[in-house]
């Protein structure tokens, strides 16, 4: 009779683990984990009363997470919860040392602690993942000798399927929780991002049309300025040698300030150019190039070697500009009684062309390869050789207005080679 019953309580046993692992197999949170082991579990086995503890972040209490019986009153509430420390009565013991317990009679155990009301019975097992205690399933009955081996292999079971999905549904958690702050910290990045872009995009505009004005605006007086100095110098001939010397002086300030005002226009147009991006063909566009530039190329006897030059898709006079002054440079700096060699390559890559200007001139010091782009950057005097300051500066906002990169390599009486890049046409 006795081993019937007890066949008949095993097979009880492996279809209540059966059952909770077709259920398992649906359960995403932990929140659903524990109550699916307190509510349905702990129910079909038979027991009055069920808490199920996890471990804190701290891994130094234990917290009462779900409940069956009279600590759970009503849906997935649980009657006043408490805070147990790993290492304190039956439930902390076991969270310490990972062993499973099956107390007959509390009133023989001075580690018992009273939560709801004083029971005689106690089945506690550890929920254990790789060797870390997660949390403990607990049982009480009011009767002693209430629980038996059985029931302490079955809720073992069950403790250990539990930990699997336990573990599974806090890695999911943290990495949605992880997701959900990423996002927020890149929206609002973003949102920074956007304000700094706003407040710089404004602050650029501001600039250019200062610069617009100031360039413009001051010419009209620069150019009553120049004319009366001329008409000084061409009409007073009582003037003394040091007085037109002076006056000479002011004269050829007054045409660099134009210059510079002139250069500075140019600067600002840039972005602000009306023209459409097209195809340009560069081998028709150098042809173009060295018909402005005729008169310094025959001065100076250059020798311009290039072939197969590509076609790109860009603003014409921009880049008609941008060779201009690149080639115009390569031709001005060059070491006295020396012919300028001028050779222009091109190569594809990443969809733009790579354009290569190399010369033989002065070359640059590498210690001004990261300077010479900026604005009013001057490595020669203006004695020596005339210009604004402004035309690296200009092939620079002409080169990112495409979306482009320009550098330089350089070594003092090597010659130099501008490297930039252009969007390749679109058809080809």
């Amino acid at each position: 009779m006795n081993i019937s019953h007890r066949l008949i309580s095993r097979e009880q046993h492996l279809q209540i683990i059966n059952d909770f692992g077709l259920q398992l197999l649906h359960k995403t949170t932990i929140d659903e984990i524990v109550w699916l082991v307190a509510k349905s579990v702990i129910a079909q086995m038979g027991f009055i009363d069920c808490v199920v503890y996890l471990v804190d972040e701290s891994g130094n209490n234990l917290i009462q997470k779900a409940a069956h019986g009279l600590k759970n009153p009503i849906d997935k509430t649980i009657l006043d919860p408490i805070l147990i420390k790993v290492g304190e009565g039956i439930v902390g013991t076991v969270a310490k040392t990972g062993v499973a317990e099956l107390i007959h009679d509390t009133n023989k155990d001075d580690r018992y602690i009273i939560d709801d009301s004083q029971r005689l019975s106690e089945i506690a097992v550890p929920i254990i993942y790789e060797n870390k205690i997660i949390g403990v399933i607990d049982s009480e009955h009011p009767d002693a000798n209430a629980f038996n081996k059985e029931d302490l292999t079955t809720l073992s079971t069950i403790a250990s399927m539990s930990s699997i999905k336990i573990v599974h549904a806090k890695t999911l958690m943290d990495l949605k929780n992880h997701k959900a702050n990423l996002e927020k910290q890149i929206e609002e990045r973003t949102q920074e991002l956007t304000k700094t872009i706003a407040s710089l995009e404004k602050s650029n505009q501001d600039l250019e049309s200062f610069a617009y004005a100031a360039s413009h605006d001051m010419q009209e007086p620069l150019r009553t300025v120049v004319s009366y100095l001329q008409l000084l110098e061409h009409n007073e001939k009582t003037l003394s040698k040091s007085s037109k010397e002076f006056l000479g002086f002011a004269v050829d300030g007054s045409k660099r300030m134009k210059k510079l005002l002139d250069g500075l226009l140019e600067y600002s147009r840039v972005k602000s150019s009306s023209g459409t991006f097209k195809l340009v063909n560069l081998e028709d566009l150098m042809i173009l190039v060295k018909a402005d530039l005729q008169v310094s190329i025959r001065e100076n006897n250059a020798i311009f070697t290039y072939e197969n030059l590509p076609t790109v898709f860009g603003n014409k006079t921009q880049i008609h500009q941008l060779f201009q002054n690149l080639i115009s440079n390569a031709i001005k700096f060059q070491k006295p009684n020396q012919q300028p060699h001028i050779e222009i390559t091109a190569q594809e890559k990443d969809g733009y062309q790579r354009i290569r200007i190399k010369d033989n001139g002065l070359g640059i010091d590498s210690d001004f390869h990261d300077k010479i782009f900026g604005l009013f950057k001057r490595l020669n005097s203006n004695k020596d050789y005339k210009g604004s300051g402004i035309g690296l500066s200009l092939c620079k906002r002409i080169i990112e207005y495409h979306n482009g990169n320009i550098s330089v390599e350089s070594k003092i009486n090597e010659g130099t080679t501008f490297i930039f890049t252009l969007p390749k046409a679109k058809d080809s």
